[in-house]
């Protein structure tokens, strides 16, 4: 069997990791299977994907297209104006579809595998007679104009896939006709388990600090609570000024988020600059998660999945957890983590001397967290799942 995988970037992110995740699985489930990735871009995913042995292709996506999704989005644009917008990028669509169904063609694959919500509309566009998947891993009903054309092109696609079960019920309210399965990302339970850290691993930190560490993971996209981490860090600093403890921040910044220096401002202003440090992208995150002592999610809009919670779990780490959307899925309070709502930096700075005051409590949850992942999150299951339906849907195409 042929498969073609397309994502819209080449660069890691949350739905980049599970699109390597699924690829290794299925190597594992059918050694037989050939992939084929599309990416629009160069990037750590194209460097990780060939070291399974992916065949990769760099078609980049005009940057026409990201330009009118956003200014959709920004303008709200609709009518006479939509039109012309629509018009003005035509031209450089259209030369990308052509160039999308060449390659294609020559892989020619069984199934093609879209990633990503641009990948999605122009896949669907390219009007090839193939079956196609859309692996749906965001809330689409935020996207405006995206999602209406989505629900235009949705009756070439065969089936979606959710990565939860609040994503899944988001698809199926803006695609109610077209066939919409839950399969869960999945961690490599194999590499996030729990372990002592290599101190090798995490170079350019000082892990001889003896301080309770507690980290959040995150890019500084706006909606992941890094405001709320900072001033749940300094409601403890104020409250519990003699504690040893320190916060760690773990992400990069992205497109319209947060800087580096918004955040170190940030800490500053509330007077925890020394409480807190910074750490960038990092090779080898399951030893980041081994590292600290309590891991944070502390987003102020719902994640469709929580990679970085699922990530912990797997790791016998405990996590406390801004409970909505698909991250509210991945545990019972209490038992698997521990949750505050969104937004609220008092209960979480709460919670977080609540668990460092209970280390007999921090362990039942880490060892809870890691069978739960095992049971239903460990990429062991998912290479299956993907397997049956690639096999349902060329025997029906």
């Amino acid at each position: 069997m042929i498969v073609v995988f397309v994502n819209p970037v080449g660069t890691l992110g949350g739905s980049e990791k599970m699109l390597l995740t699924m690829m290794s699985a299925l190597q594992y489930e059918d050694p037989d299977i050939d992939i084929h990735l599309i990416v629009g871009n160069e990037g750590n995913l194209v460097d990780a994907a060939q070291k399974l042995g992916v065949k990769v292709s760099i078609l980049p996506i005009p940057d026409q297209v990201y330009e009118l999704g956003d200014r959709c989005t920004r303008e709200n644009l609709s009518g006479l104006k939509l039109l012309f917008a629509l018009f003005g990028a035509w031209g450089a669509i259209g030369k990308y579809l052509n160039q999308f169904r060449a390659l294609v063609r020559e892989i020619k694959p069984d199934i093609l595998h879209c990633n990503g919500i641009h990948s999605h509309v122009l896949t669907a566009m390219a009007n090839l007679n193939l079956p196609i998947i859309w692996h749906i891993q965001n809330f689409y009903s935020r996207s405006g104009f995206i999602a209406s054309a989505l629900r235009w092109y949705s009756p070439r696609v065969k089936i979606a896939i959710a990565c939860s079960e609040a994503v899944g019920n988001d698809a199926r309210r803006i695609f109610p006709k077209l066939t919409t399965k839950v399969i869960f990302n999945s961690v490599d339970t194999d590499y996030f388990y729990p372990r002592a850290y290599r101190p090798l691993a995490l170079a350019g930190i000082d892990t001889s600090v003896k301080s309770i560490k507690v980290g959040l993971v995150a890019n500084f996209a706006r909606g992941k609570g890094h405001d709320i981490f900072l001033e749940s860090a300094a409601i403890i600093a104020r409250d519990r000024p003699s504690l040893d403890i320190h916060f760690y921040i773990i992400g990069t910044s992205v497109s319209g988020g947060y800087s580096l220096q918004e955040l170190q401002n940030l800490a500053a202003d509330l007077g925890i600059t020394s409480k807190v440090s910074f750490i960038g992208f990092q090779p080898n995150m399951a030893d980041i998660y081994l590292w600290l002592d309590i891991v944070v999610n502390a987003s102020t809009k719902p994640e469709p999945f929580g990679y970085a919670i699922a990530e912990a779990m797997a790791c016998g780490k405990p996590v406390i957890v801004a409970r909505a959307g698909g991250a509210a899925e991945l545990f019972m309070n209490d038992l698997e983590a521990v949750a505050f709502n969104p937004g609220d930096a008092a209960t979480l700075a709460a919670t977080i001397q609540y668990l460092i005051c209970n280390p007999h409590q921090c362990k039942v949850l880490g060892e809870n967290a890691r069978k739960k992942i095992l049971r239903l999150y460990s990429q062991n299951q998912l290479g299956g799942q993907i397997i049956s339906l690639y096999k349902i849907l060329t025997q029906t195409y």
